[in-house]
Order: structure tokens, then sequence, then C-alpha cells
């Protein structure tokens, strides 16, 4: 988690509580958890870095929950379609 939590404060700034990071681990995979970070200091360099901490947090969050969904909607079609495909056998 430490590695995740000098990247945010790198590309960043001021970090989010520990809970937030923890948070973000239980609900998320180290991947997804990056990608938010990732697009969030993209998103605030876009926009002029006048994101505040708080934005910063909500804004990662929502990247992270939005991939973590489309990764199991993604997991449910894969399964859907090996079904299909041994059933078409």
């Amino acid at each position: 988690m430490n590695e995740f939590k000098v990247l945010w404060t790198k590309l960043l700034g001021e970090l989010p509580s520990d809970q937030q990071f923890e948070l973000w681990f239980a609900l998320h995979t180290p991947e997804i958890v990056r990608q938010g970070i990732l697009k969030t200091a993209q998103k605030n360099l876009s926009i002029g870095s006048v994101m505040d901490t708080d934005r910063k947090v909500r804004f990662a969050a929502k990247v992270m929950l939005n991939a973590t969904a489309l990764k199991k909607e993604h997991a449910k079609n894969r399964e859907r379609l090996t079904a299909e495909m041994e059933g078409a056998r």
C-alpha cells in the first residue's frame, strides 16, 4: 500500500487518510487503485491542478468503482459466452 501512497503524493499532493486507502484496497484490486490514482492525476492536470483533496478522493473513488463494476460485468459476460460455446458443441 505504501507504493500507492508514494504515487498519490508525487502526483496529487496531500494524502487521503489511511482508512481511505484501506477501504480502496478492500474493495478493489491493486491495479484498479493504481488506475484510479493515475486517472485522477490526469483529470487534475487537465483542469489546471485546482482539485482539492476531497474532490481528488471522490473522483478517484468513482473511477475505481466504475472500473471494478466493469471488470465484474466483463467476467459475467465471459462466463455466459463460455457456457454458450460449451452448449453449442
